[in-house]
């Protein structure tokens, strides 16, 4: 279950957050570095107060829309083209995507489920890009959106996630 957290950024306050991440409690510290110009996460351990990790604050960017999501039993792959990428911030998106160029991407409110999920994707143009499946996830009922999610304690966590969007921070488990 998804613990959504906002924050309200400030460079006066240094907020201290609880959470729990991979079944263990830590102190969750926002702090603003005046050299960087930019604030940074700082995770210390609940009981010993350890140190654990301080990475940027990275807010990952909005979601994207589908246009379809096509799967071919020939290659074993969801092929996936996405909206008119007009509206995306400066640098354009198709600017940045390359053709054979590896993203992780994360598919969200797909009907059937089994779209849903984080994948390891190949660009084939800046719109399109495949993922494998080895078995027929079913014909799409309901297009989702794609995410490019910036998990910022990858690192050091096994199974939690820490990702910071839309003004809030988002935690699994």
């Amino acid at each position: 279950m998804t613990t959504v957290l906002p924050f309200i950024p400030s460079n006066i306050i240094t907020p201290s957050i609880p959470v729990t991440l991979d079944g263990d409690d830590y102190n969750m510290v926002i702090t603003w570095n005046v050299s960087a110009q930019r604030y940074y996460i700082n995770i210390y351990n609940k009981a010993t107060g350890l140190w654990i990790i301080t990475v940027p604050l990275i807010s990952s960017p909005p979601p994207r829309t589908v246009q379809s999501a096509i799967y071919d039993p020939f290659l074993n792959a969801v092929v996936v083209t996405l909206s008119d990428p007009s509206w995306w911030p400066i640098p354009s998106y198709a600017a940045i995507t390359k053709p054979g160029m590896i993203v992780d991407y994360t598919l969200e409110n797909f009907s059937p489920t089994t779209y849903n999920g984080k994948f390891r994707c190949m660009h084939l143009d800046p719109l399109v890009f495949t993922f494998p499946m080895v078995t027929t996830p079913g014909e799409v009922v309901i297009l989702g959106k794609v995410s490019r999610l910036m998990n910022m304690v990858d690192t050091v966590m096994k199974t939690s996630t820490l990702i910071y969007r839309n003004g809030a921070f988002e935690i699994n488990p």
